[in-house]
């Protein structure tokens, strides 16, 4: 297990309630529920920005997903997890985030909660190469033609919240 996995993480029952802790890396193995958070960063022109997921990751390695992802760490709040994440992956300390809001979604046997958070950037961005393979600005429309076509592959937690971000939107 990477240092990662050995994260010390909430487990949580359907309604997000704590019930404990457990290693990061045990989660899918013990079917627990869990909390994440997504930052969506669009530029100014309001392109969003995609990370491609490393090769060497264990999940969807190659596949494109939100600009940011983490687990949030046992006893952290959902925003706090996002503004660490945001600055451990993308180089990002100084921006102001917005709460979308909260989203569910199985996986693997698990409930993940998830919570999606929007900033704006242009960068530069300061990322680790191992983690993260490219980083690059899209429109929402050119990223539903590259899901349509089959010319990008991305994580299925990313198009769970893109669809959830595109809700929020229209009910706005």
């Amino acid at each position: 297990m990477s240092a990662d996995e050995n994260m010390v993480i909430n487990r949580v029952d359907d309604n997000d309630t704590p019930l404990g802790t457990i290693a990061r890396g045990s989660v899918f193995a013990a079917h627990a529920n869990f909390r994440v958070v997504h930052i969506f960063v669009f530029n100014h022109r309001g392109d969003l920005l995609l990370q491609q997921v490393g090769f060497s990751r264990t999940r969807h390695p190659g596949y494109w997903g939100s600009s940011v992802a983490g687990y949030v760490a046992a006893g952290e709040a959902y925003e706090a997890a996002a503004y660490r994440r945001t600055s451990q992956e993308l180089g990002l300390s100084h921006c102001r985030l917005t709460s979308v809001g909260k989203t569910e979604m199985s996986d693997e046997g698990c409930k993940k909660f998830i919570e999606l958070f929007t900033t704006v950037a242009d960068g530069p961005f300061e990322f680790d190469r191992d983690h993260i393979a490219k980083l690059e600005f899209q429109s929402l429309e050119r990223i539903l033609q590259m899901y349509r076509s089959g010319a990008r592959r991305f994580t299925p937690t990313f198009l769970h919240v893109l669809r959830f971000y595109d809700q929020t939107r229209r009910v706005a």
